[in-house]
């Protein structure tokens, strides 16, 4: 199965409380398959999700870049080991 790896973002005001945007910070990083490619493999709508440069190279590959496995959707990691 052919996919594409996303992160979802949340919002989080800065350490400070001051004014400004807030931060941008990891929630999950999930597996979305190319297609039809609108939800993740754990049912997630993945519209607002942003897409990760990285794209698995084979079965033997890790399905998500080395410095975002903090971050795995376990779901998405049953559902490809299923797959």
């Amino acid at each position: 199965m052919e996919i594409m790896v996303v992160q979802e973002l949340r919002k989080e005001l800065s350490e400070d409380f001051g004014p400004g945007d807030p931060l941008a910070r990891i929630k999950a990083v999930h597996a979305v398959p190319l297609e039809p490619g609108d939800r993740t493999l754990c049912g997630t709508p993945a519209d607002d999700m942003e897409r990760l440069a990285y794209q698995p190279s084979g079965p033997d590959v890790p399905w998500l870049p080395p410095n975002k496995q903090d971050w795995e959707c376990s779901t998405c990691a049953d559902a490809l080991r299923a797959a």
